[in-house]
């Protein structure tokens, strides 16, 4: 990757420091991030103060330094957690320190384990202080660094080197991940630092030059929620040298390459955010007159699960494990979501034909992406899907887009936007922004409480009247799907009424938010349904047993709500509730 002469980025992209987690990024994540994120030496052209965020926002970090005590100053676990937290440069939210108490018991008891299985072998691991490092280059000036970040472990005569990666919730990485295979490279060529505290400032980075390479290479992960542990890989430095050849430098050099850029969860910490022409500048988007705490990322479910709970939103922006959600309506809201966009790819109207008996030889769409009994589920809503296809609607239809990711930029309150609809397109040159739910029930939304029960509407809006989209006029579409109903709610984006409810909706939605540093939890029916539920001291506190009354489907899992009442905040407790487990975050 080299800077071109119009690029509005700056300095030295022949510096490259190289994590072995980058590799685990996804592969529709966005490439060039990855590529900027490992040039150390880079930065944008025109200088932007960071500022950081006034809370710890890496519980790992905090698992690392309590293990450290733990395992070379021979502190008590519990002991060292608490001191850990009370010396950590910003607070730890005290539901996140609960998962980092847990987290550090299990690691050290799965330690144990793995301990005694080496023992029976007659080998005996030894914790090492000192993180290793693979470099080089013709000068400083043009280094490769590759890191490796977890704890390490070796005997005493350094012929065995173990690598113990730490996962959040369970272990889920392969043998042939080119991650696992980065890792094990460091572990057998690297050489140990001189202070840790070097690692990720210098470059070159010093090393112990006396150090002998082992002979065998480990590579562990450990489950921090679930306890569980799995050995990766176990060979002969030869052989890690072998895979290093034939799967990690290709893919290092794909890395470093760049490639297409991706809106998302990166935007706000990229260094490219500024000159990325994906991301959108809509100053004042948000209604907000401040820049808040610090550049961050929000969206419509950022704002729903915040509006449960402040506490449960904060712990899921940290990652912090919970309660997957495996209900039916949970699977029944994926599939019919991946459905619609695999056959609105098509350019062309959904029909009855795409839509066989489940016990047909052929389902078509279905049979690429769910079983039969999921489709089985899911086909009387795709059925009356049929009825509303906006793909069928008179007039002509143009530049149809699925689920295409959507970034812009409020300068004026430092936040990030995103938003994901379901299909953009554009009928007599007009574009038309659709929003799809089902739910096995009528919800009560209607054209006139859609924009507050159903906010994806709202900021939809508002994205169109700040003309994200080209011109700011436009129409914002919800598709209600039940087993039995189909029903499309229009509004207009030019309507400077519909424009100014939207824009108060966002407002209200966003701005505590924006200025919350406590996340305090706020205990209620709905802690029955939380997922982080286990880690929070104040769960159900204050909450009677008996005002339990919410109402939920046994079949499919889903909270029900009163079609003649409805209400804001049991629709985002329904979304929470629905909503899917985060994927394992690369660290």
């Amino acid at each position: 990757m080299k800077l071109p002469p119009d690029s509005a980025l700056t300095g030295n992209p022949d510096v490259v420091r190289l994590s072995t987690s980058l590799f685990d990024r996804r592969p529709d994540d966005c490439r060039d991030f990855a590529a900027v994120k490992a040039r150390p030496h880079v930065w944008p052209a025109v200088y932007e103060k960071r500022r950081y965020a006034p809370w710890e926002s890496f519980p790992l970090g905090v698992v690392m330094r309590a293990l450290d005590d733990v395992e070379f100053d021979g502190a008590d676990a519990d002991e060292a957690v608490e001191k850990a937290v009370a010396a950590n440069r910003t607070p730890l939210h005290p539901s996140a320190a609960a998962w980092v108490r847990h987290a550090v018991h299990t690691y050290l008891e799965a330690g144990e384990d793995m301990d005694a299985a080496l023992a029976a072998e007659g080998v005996t691991l030894r914790p090492e202080r000192l993180p290793r490092v693979v470099q080089g280059g013709r000068s400083p000036m043009e280094m490769r660094v590759l890191t490796a970040w977890g704890r390490w472990y070796a005997t005493a005569d350094g012929s065995v080197v173990e690598f113990r990666r730490m996962r959040m919730r369970m272990p889920y990485g392969r043998p042939d991940a080119v991650s696992t295979q980065a890792v094990a490279y460091v572990a057998a060529a690297g050489r140990r630092v001189t202070d840790p505290g070097d690692l990720y400032t210098l470059v070159p980075v010093p090393v112990l030059r006396e150090d002998t390479l082992p002979a065998r290479v480990r590579v562990v992960e450990v489950g921090l929620t679930t306890g569980l542990d799995k050995v990766l890989l176990d060979m002969t430095s030869e052989e890690v040298q072998q895979g290093y050849r034939t799967a990690v430098r290709p893919a290092a050099a794909a890395l470093l390459a760049g490639g297409p850029r991706v809106p998302g969860q990166d935007c706000a910490d990229c260094k490219t955010r500024a000159s990325c022409g994906l991301i959108v500048p809509t100053p004042g988007l948000l209604g907000l007159g401040d820049r808040g705490t610090h550049r961050r990322t929000w969206s419509i479910t950022t704002a729903r699960r915040y509006q449960v709970c402040p506490a449960q939103s904060h712990l899921r922006d940290l990652r912090v494990p919970g309660e997957g959600s495996d209900s039916v309506a949970t699977q029944r809201g994926l599939d019919v979501h991946r459905w619609l966009e695999v056959a609105h790819w098509r350019g062309r109207p959904c029909t009855p034909a795409d839509l066989p008996e489940p016990g047909a030889a052929d389902c078509g769409i279905a049979d690429t992406l769910m079983d039969r009994q999921r489709y089985h589920k899911v086909r009387p809503y795709l059925l009356q899907h049929i009825r509303c296809c906006p793909l069928a609607a008179d007039g002509e239809i143009t530049d149809v887009q699925p689920e295409r990711r959507i970034a812009t930029y409020d300068a004026t309150a430092d936040v990030v936007v995103l938003a994901d609809p379901d299909l953009l397109r554009r009928v007599n040159g007009l574009l038309v922004y659709r929003e799809q739910k089902t739910s096995a029930a009528p919800r009560g939304i209607t054209a006139d409480n859609a924009l507050h029960m159903v906010p994806q509407l709202a900021l939809a809006v508002c994205l169109i009247a700040a003309g994200v989209f080209g011109e700011a006029t436009g129409l914002v579409e919800l598709e209600q799907l039940t087993p039995e109903s189909a029903e499309v709610i229009t509004l207009d984006a030019a309507d400077p009424a519909v424009v100014a409810a939207a824009r108060s909706v966002v407002n209200e939605l966003v701005r505590d938010w924006h200025h919350d540093v406590e996340f305090h939890a706020t205990p209620g029916p709905w802690c029955a349904f939380c997922p982080v539920a286990r880690w929070c001291g104040d769960a159900f506190r204050g909450v009677p047993s008996t005002s339990v009354d919410l109402m939920v489907d046994l079949v499919t899992g889903e909270i029900l709500t009163n079609p003649h009442q409805p209400d804001t905040r049991m629709e985002a407790i329904a979304e929470a509730v629905a909503e899917p487990e985060l994927d394992e975050p690369p660290f």
